[in-house]
């Protein structure tokens, strides 16, 4: 996820998220502050069918409810990752400083659906790229957003709902109004289980945060698009003191779903941030912001609250803690222990239990300068910065944590900040010991890493701003394989069957882009 925001809003009208529209249209077709309680069982994690026996299938955002992002079922490995060619590409229109694709791709049964920054769906045949419909919604988003397959229907978001497909066609079976125009946006890809879909909503819109509202998740029921429960990652909806001028929260990324049915959640920042001038460092909204920055667990069934962590209380340097949550197990005093992992734009992974959210370890990724205590009263350059930390998804297989990172330093003050030179970002991958967090090898990129870490059998694919697509040796961080796009890469792989499918659409490092989905494969 990449946010463009300018400096802080001030003096407007409080609208709380909590008055959203709620309008469906069908179309007929066919801290640990917080007791931990007991979550739901069984069916409540259950996923949509088409995610599990399917060998070639890549058909929710980052492969699994859990979130690996890893897949054994693929003939691509460290000794044939080398043979990876083209295979075809979809062109895309040009669009805006990050482009016009920001999501993960899926592929199921043959078809490859994609979603551009306006809302345009697309599903192209897997083998000859041939676009066998298009859906068009107009409506920008800043992404990531992305589209999710469960139940025979193909979920996403627009700017202000969401939507559900018939995949064969691309005819609308419901769409459902969360929010209206320019009271934030659901930049969101659906996270689907035991017949639910999650998405959330977030305070940002295309110029700026608004003031006066929150991030609210929504659990949806999957062939009707009717609320099932919210959830207001604002604690107790109260936007902190001065809710004309505050707002945050929200789910950039999806959610995690383990065995037990519990949802865990990882939130964005509070705004305004750094502050304005009459308040200055957050000044207006006091105290830690709950639940900004925090990962928070709920049950399933009801959405009810778990438990939390936050991350970075009171927030000045917009450090979300954003990216997909994962899921998995390790050995704790020889015990088989449930942990769920988290990281963010503060530079930082943490391991908490899945129970009760104690934590285990905490590791840092990438350069560190000023990034906490009191904000100076002179411009002072900041890393992590704006865009920096871990901003796209991690990957975990065979005891290994795949982590990209993203060094971009901007300059803040109390009450403002500058963009950062992105022509200056640097970045790269590095993997640690799940149980441990202990670094195993690391790689340095020469641009920014805005790809994630997706693996395939022994090899973890990532890529760079600059659009230079890379394949790691899993077990030694070896480079395997690269190749260069025709535009930057601001978006996440899918791997289906022998196939590798990317975006790359992000213009602004290239002087001529060509915008566009591209498959490699094997054959």
């Amino acid at each position: 996820m990449i946010e463009i925001r300018g400096r802080a809003s001030r003096g407007r009208r409080w609208l709380t998220a909590a008055a959203a529209l709620l309008t469906l249209a069908v179309v007929p077709s066919f801290a640990i502050g917080q007791p931990a309680a007991e979550a739901s069982q069984g069916e409540g994690r259950q996923a949509p069918p088409e995610w599990g026996p399917d060998a070639a299938s890549w058909a929710g955002p980052n492969y699994d409810l859990a979130n690996t992002r890893a897949t054994t079922r693929t003939p691509i490995n460290a000794r044939n990752v080398s043979k990876l060619k083209v295979k075809w590409r979809l062109p895309l229109e040009n669009r805006g400083f990050f482009g016009n694709f920001a999501s993960n791709p899926i592929a199921v049964n043959g078809t490859v659906y994609v979603i551009d920054l306006n809302s345009h769906v697309y599903a192209v045949d897997q083998e000859t790229g041939r676009v066998k419909w298009e859906r068009t919604f107009d409506s920008t988003t800043i992404g990531p957003n992305g589209v999710a397959y469960g139940w025979g229907l193909l979920f996403g978001t627009t700017a202000t709902g969401v939507f559900a497909l018939d995949p064969r066609t691309g005819a609308t079976i419901w769409t459902r109004e969360l929010i209206s125009n320019g009271q934030g946006a659901l930049d969101i890809s659906p996270q689907l289980y035991g017949n639910t879909v999650i998405v959330s909503t977030v305070p940002s819109t295309l110029e700026d945060y608004k003031p006066g509202v929150a991030g609210i998740v929504w659990a949806l029921e999957a062939r009707t698009g009717t609320p099932q429960w919210n959830f207001n990652t604002v604690k107790d909806g109260d936007l902190w003191g001065h809710p004309e001028l505050n707002s945050g929260g929200g789910l950039w990324y999806p959610p995690a779903v383990d065995e037990k049915g519990r949802v865990f959640i990882t939130v964005g920042n509070p705004a305004p941030f750094p502050g304005t001038p009459e308040f200055p460092s957050g000044t207006s909204r006091p105290g830690p912001n709950l639940y900004t920055n925090s990962i928070v667990a709920l049950d399933g069934k009801t959405g009810k609250l778990l438990w939390y962590q936050q991350a970075a209380p009171h927030d000045l340097r917009d450090y979300d803690l954003h990216v997909s949550p994962i899921v998995t197990y390790v050995r704790i005093r020889g015990v088989k222990t449930e942990i769920v992992i988290a990281a963010g734009k503060m530079g930082k992974v943490f391991a908490y239990r899945a129970d009760d959210g104690r934590p285990i370890w905490t590791i840092s990724v990438g350069k560190h300068e000023n990034d906490t205590g009191p904000l100076p009263d002179v411009p002072t350059l900041v890393f992590p910065g704006l865009f920096g930390g871990v901003e796209t998804p991690m990957a975990v297989a065979d005891n290994r944590l795949f982590v990209p990172w993203v060094d971009a330093g901007f300059n803040v003050t109390p009450t403002s900040y500058d963009m950062p030179d992105l022509t200056q970002g640097k970045g790269g991958l590095l993997a640690t010991d799940v149980a441990t967090g202990r670094v195993l090898w690391k790689r340095d990129m020469p641009q920014m890493n805005f790809g994630a870490a997706t693996v395939a059998n022994d090899v973890v694919f990532s890529s760079s701003y600059d659009g230079k697509m890379y394949a790691f040796d899993t077990r030694t961080g070896r480079t395997l394989w690269t190749d260069q796009a025709r535009a930057g890469i601001n978006s996440q792989p899918a791997i289906a069957g022998d196939t590798v499918i990317v975006g790359a659409a992000a213009p602004a490092l290239f002087q001529n882009p060509i915008p566009e989905i591209i498959a490699y494969s094997l054959d």
